[in-house]
């Protein structure tokens, strides 16, 4: 009987400590004290375009929140990115600060233009860039020549003034403004295109993108994502942005998540992950997919007004929902 109570008291000890222990996400930051009240980010590439604006295989988006301007990625192309916001009537003049998710060149092409014709302006524009750290790392490419697409624009991008800060942990850049580092990966998401190689001192091994960063606003209501790609795999992503804000609910994810070539079991498998988080909006771009924002609309139980195809020039604004322009209406 004594040896029966004492498996009993052992075991619950077991259960209790391991209720305890939190998982590497939730230990990964503290809660944010700053809570953002208004909110706009408006796209300015992705493949899918209004009007006279210019569609491309890239990602940006320009971030209004409280007072402060952010432009997220910077297009594939040189000059899109510029073209589409002077179309849209967009000033992105006074926008110091720019974010970029991860290396490739489809979402660093835009920047040195950026850069060189803004400060033609404001000398200040466009004149710091967050990144997460390894964001620099040498890339193979399939014939060898270097593939990073942000390395070969280092040199001249500092020429003009230019700097970049990186992040290893998650850092707030305004109040209830995050930028993620890179996101620890629990969950067993590729989200990356197969055969991308990263260059060691050692040879090649498997480009994972390891530097693959978010934006995450807190709100008083939930969180929104910002995602480029989407590489460290959007439940990753959307775990760790939950320990970050201390919130369990998404207003809003924005962006890519490279599920456009993923079987219709992974999008199965990552709407149900999502699912508890409850997002009120999708307002997918780039590698995410038609198909795949459809699917995931359909999974989630949102509607054509609250999961959308975006285009250049669709927006989400806290409070008001999505703007999703002509063609993705």
């Amino acid at each position: 009987m004594r040896s029966l109570i004492r498996r009993i008291w052992a075991l619950s000890l077991l259960i209790a400590v391991a209720i305890a222990i939190p998982s590497p996400a939730v230990v990964a930051a503290t809660p944010a004290p700053h809570l953002v009240t208004a909110l706009k980010v408006t796209v300015l590439s992705t493949m899918l375009a209004d009007n006279d604006e210019f569609g491309e295989w890239g990602y940006a988006a320009l971030v209004e929140v409280d007072g402060r301007k952010f432009l997220f990625d910077t297009g594939a192309h040189p000059d899109i990115v510029l073209r589409n916001a002077r179309t849209l009537g967009v000033d992105l003049a006074q926008v110091e600060d720019v974010v970029i998710s991860h290396n490739h060149d489809d979402h660093t092409g835009g920047l040195l233009t950026l850069r060189r014709e803004l400060m033609k302006i404001n000398p200040r524009a466009m004149s710091r860039v967050h990144a997460g750290a390894g964001v620099f790392a040498s890339r193979a490419g399939s014939n060898g020549r270097e593939a990073n697409g942000l390395l070969p624009l280092k040199a001249d991008y500092e020429a003009t003034g230019g700097r970049f800060i990186l992040y290893e942990k998650p850092t707030e850049l305004a109040p209830g403004v995050w930028l993620t580092g890179p996101v620890p990966r629990p969950n067993d998401e590729t989200n990356w295109s197969p055969g991308l190689k990263l260059r060691t001192a050692d040879g090649t091994a498997p480009d994972t993108i390891a530097e693959d960063s978010s934006l995450v606003f807190a709100t008083a209501n939930g969180m929104v994502i910002l995602t480029g790609c989407g590489h460290a795999g959007i439940v990753n992503i959307t775990e760790y942005a939950s320990a970050i804000t201390g919130s369990h609910q998404i207003i809003a994810l924005i962006g890519g998540v490279h599920l456009f070539a993923k079987p219709d079991a992974v999008i199965r498998w990552t709407a149900a992950k999502l699912a508890p988080f409850h997002p009120h909006y999708l307002l997918m771009g780039h590698c995410t997919g038609i198909e795949a924002t459809y699917e995931l609309r359909a999974l989630l139980g949102l509607a054509r007004r609250t999961a959308v195809v975006s285009a250049v020039g669709s927006s989400f604004e806290l409070g008001k929902g999505i703007e999703a322009g002509s063609i993705a209406a």
